[in-house]
């Protein structure tokens, strides 16, 4: 499948799409749940889905795969914005964006598709904790633009795919 030309209406929407899934993601790093909350659909939902790896409270004792489902509102809800930790989530660029993201997403690139008022997004992730990586993963995200109200023509995301697993765990 071949990428739509940078001056076409699709790359155009598939750029807007990705800065919605970027102004969400930042929200985590300014402590701004209000920023995370207006980039979301009000029935939004997210599933996380954890490899089994060794438990970070007990290195010995490994934790099974778990499989998590929660509203995009819990999911905000969740963050601990006002803990004494710095968090932050970076996403590897798009093919289109500048720059190099270095070793930590494997080479892979953040993509978008757009499809008239529908999105997808994979994004490989980095979550960091106090500056240190935790835990990577991706994030599989779907896009609507809004057909109405105040937000019409914006696009939203409507439903977050997650896995998460340690650094450098094989991805089977």
């Amino acid at each position: 499948m071949s990428s739509p030309t940078p001056s076409s209406p699709t790359h155009k929407e598939e750029i807007a799409a990705l800065a919605t899934v970027k102004r969400f993601i930042s929200g985590i790093k300014a402590r701004n749940p209000a920023q995370m909350q207006a980039c979301i659909h009000p029935s939004g939902g997210h599933a996380l889905l954890i490899r089994p790896s060794l438990s970070r409270s007990s290195p010995s004792s490994p934790v099974g795969k778990q499989h998590i489902s929660l509203t995009l509102a819990e999911v905000v809800n969740r963050i601990p914005f006002d803990g004494p930790e710095s968090l932050e989530e970076n996403i590897a660029r798009a093919e289109w964006e500048e720059g190099e993201d270095g070793e930590v997403f494997e080479g892979r690139k953040s993509e978008v598709r757009v499809d008239g008022d529908l999105a997808v997004g994979w994004t490989p992730y980095a979550f960091l904790r106090d500056g240190v990586l935790s835990h990577i993963g991706m994030n599989v995200l779907s896009l609507v633009k809004l057909c109405e109200g105040e937000r019409k023509g914006q696009w939203v995301i409507g439903w977050i795919s997650d896995t998460w697993r340690m650094p450098g765990e094989e991805v089977v």
